[in-house]
């Protein structure tokens, strides 16, 4: 069950190990300011694989999303380098939208949120857990730093027309 993150950052339930491991770190460097400032995000500390994070800067007027650091992993998921790029341009239009909406709600609201998520692709399905934490200053996130547990090998994709792939519909978000 996923508890609603808005209500209570501490209400976030995550099924990954790693995952709840990188939230209770966000929570210590957290302290008792509503969220982290970039300058505590410290990727040496983090109890979390570097080749599955990918830090997004949030900008404003108009929004948009900013990869400023990708994990391999991430990397080879969207074919190439994406630092220096808006989410918008390197996720597939189908996906553009739910992913835009889980960021802005965790920047607007300053609260992580946790989700399962997956798509489809030539008769099969392919599914991640994604826990998105944002860092700033009270009433401005800056930042959001973004973990993902795939459950599928990236060698699974290579054959795979970026083009055919659909999201599932059944999302779930703690957000």
């Amino acid at each position: 069950m996923i508890e609603n993150a808005m209500e209570n950052p501490k209400a976030v339930s995550v099924e990954e190990p790693q995952l709840q491991k990188l939230l209770a770190h966000w929570h210590e460097i957290r302290g008792d300011r509503a969220l982290p400032a970039r300058a505590d995000l410290d990727p040496v500390l983090l109890p979390f694989p570097l080749d599955r994070l990918y830090l997004i800067e949030v900008r404003r007027d108009p929004e948009d999303y900013i990869i400023r650091i990708a994990g391999e992993t991430v990397q080879r998921f969207y074919r190439g380098p994406v630092a220096g790029r808006s989410i918008s341009e390197v996720t597939p239009r189908d996906f553009t939208a739910p992913l835009i909406e889980h960021l802005s709600t965790v920047s607007r609201t300053q609260r992580p949120a946790y989700a399962k998520s997956g798509f489809s692709a030539r008769n099969s399905v392919f599914r991640y857990s994604r826990l998105v934490l944002p860092f700033g200053e009270p009433g401005r996130t800056t930042h959001l730093l973004g973990a993902v547990v795939q459950y599928f090998s990236l060698a699974e994709l290579i054959h795979i027309d970026p083009g055919t792939v659909r999201p599932l519909t059944e999302i779930s978000d703690a957000a």
